[in-house]
């Protein structure tokens, strides 16, 4: 008995033996032949293409939680199939997104839109010192003058512009034949600097006291605007450049100016001097310079002019008669000085494109006051002037296109600190302008300044 038992406890022992390595025999194969049907299958990170059981797109890849789902998708593949085929991409490792939608066309680039040229700009009318604006400027401690207070308020509206304009309404003779104001002026240079920074580029000097310090007056006049990095229009040194030519962001502008007389200052000149250093006006040279212009291929046209009746709110005819013949000639924009008040604008179209004039852009720096002794018409006025601000594109077809015409209104703010006369140009945006300059001192004048000049400006369409 004792003998069989253990038999019996020998070949239950062989037996669950034989039973283990039977059980491990079969998972060892089940598991290898799992494992080579996923290296057979499954190229990871492929998406394949329902619509076909051999196609696999590159264009999408699955991420790590997909990838089971994924490779119970895939279809069993006969084995003739050539996996080599398999479109896998060269980002597939690094890329781990699935892309749900089905391939699509490639698509051409979008183009970039053109940027069509343009330019903007500001215009003023008459800069003029007088003897109170002089007073202003002169600092007695150190024997110097400073006019960059004047144009504090104002600069960040010319600066903004890429061309800025104004009508250079004296002289820059020097110290020695001293500083004087009406009827014969002649600032100091630090005038030039001021303008300068205060953002403008160009200055005419075609105007009736540009020969308030004879020739030498003028001339040096115009060599100090150019040491000032500002551009002269409308008189010259040696019968050259009158007229100028500037190209700025892709669009050529041209710049003529004219003066309607000289005070009788050119009396004293002989027909070459004359034809030298100054531009009067003359139609016949008018027309002939905007032609010459336009056949050097300008693409627009600004005429500068200094005409009118001084103290007259409405452009006379012998104004409105010659903008018209300028603008058939070819000038795009004109704008006018020396009424001293500002005149009405308008919006012309010629030839099915629109143009721009305004007949007085009125004071930007002077002394003249409602309150002064002296008799002349329309005096609260005087005060007040006008930032002209036009938007200019290229015409493909030629030319330019008037986009834009705004308005910033001005009025000359006389204040005084310690008995001496304090000048601001003060902007008016709008009619409820409440910037800290606006004070209740000021605020009405600056009110009616606005609707003053507002009220006969042309409004763009």
């Amino acid at each position: 008995m004792k003998n069989n038992k253990h038999i019996f406890k020998y070949t239950f022992l062989i037996l669950s033996i034989m039973c283990c390595l039977l059980i491990i025999v079969t998972y060892i194969m089940h598991d290898s032949i799992n494992l080579n049907s996923k290296i057979f299958y499954s190229a990871p990170n492929v998406l394949v293409n329902s619509d076909s059981s051999n196609n696999v797109s590159s264009s999408a890849y699955a991420d790590n939680n997909t990838q089971t789902n994924l490779l119970a998708s895939i279809p069993m593949v006969d084995s003739s199939t050539d996996i080599s085929t398999t479109n896998l991409s060269k980002d597939a490792t690094t890329d781990n997104t699935i892309n749900k939608q089905q391939p699509q066309e490639v698509q051409s680039p979008k183009e970039e839109p053109v940027l069509v040229p343009s330019i903007t700009i500001s215009a003023v009318g008459d800069i003029m010192v007088h003897q109170s604006n002089l007073n202003n400027a002169y600092n007695p401690k150190t024997r110097t003058y400073d006019f960059s207070g004047f144009l504090e308020y104002v600069s960040p509206y010319l600066e903004s512009s890429d061309l800025t304009i104004g009508n250079f309404e004296t002289v820059t003779a020097g110290p020695n034949s001293g500083y004087t104001s009406f009827p014969k002026f002649n600032t100091p240079d630090a005038i030039l600097p001021a303008l300068a920074n205060a953002g403008f580029d160009v200055l005419s000097t075609a105007n009736n006291h540009c020969l308030d310090r004879g020739v030498n007056g003028l001339t040096r006049t115009i060599k100090k605007i150019t040491e000032n990095k500002m551009i002269n229009v409308g008189s010259s040194i040696d019968g050259k450049n009158k007229y100028i030519t500037k190209e700025i962001n892709g669009i050529k502008i041209s710049m003529l100016s004219y003066s309607y007389a000289f005070n009788g200052n050119d009396a004293s000149l002989n027909s070459k001097q004359k034809s030298n250093y100054l531009s009067p006006i003359n139609e016949t040279q008018i027309k002939k310079d905007i032609e010459t212009v336009k056949a050097q291929g300008t693409d627009a046209v600004i005429v500068i002019i200094h005409w009118g009746t001084e103290y007259q709110r409405t452009p006379n005819t012998s104004q409105t008669s010659l903008a018209k013949k300028m603008l058939t000639w070819g000038a795009d924009i004109i704008l006018g000085s020396h009424p001293h008040v500002v005149q009405k604008s308008e919006i012309v179209k010629i030839n099915g494109k629109n143009k721009f004039v305004i007949y007085s852009m009125g004071n930007f720096i002077s002394g003249y006051r409602r309150s002064d002794t002296a008799k002349r018409p329309n005096k609260i006025y005087t005060e007040d002037g006008v930032i002209v601000q036009l938007k200019l594109e290229k015409d493909p077809q030629g030319g330019v296109i008037l986009k834009n015409a705004d308005y910033i209104p001005t009025w000359v703010d006389k204040n005084y600190v310690n008995n001496r006369p304090v000048f601001k140009i003060i902007p008016i945006p709008d009619a409820n302008i409440k910037e800290p300059y606006i004070t209740n001192k000021n605020r009405e004048f600056v009110k009616q300044s606005y609707k003053n000049t507002m009220s006969i400006m042309a409004k763009f369409k």
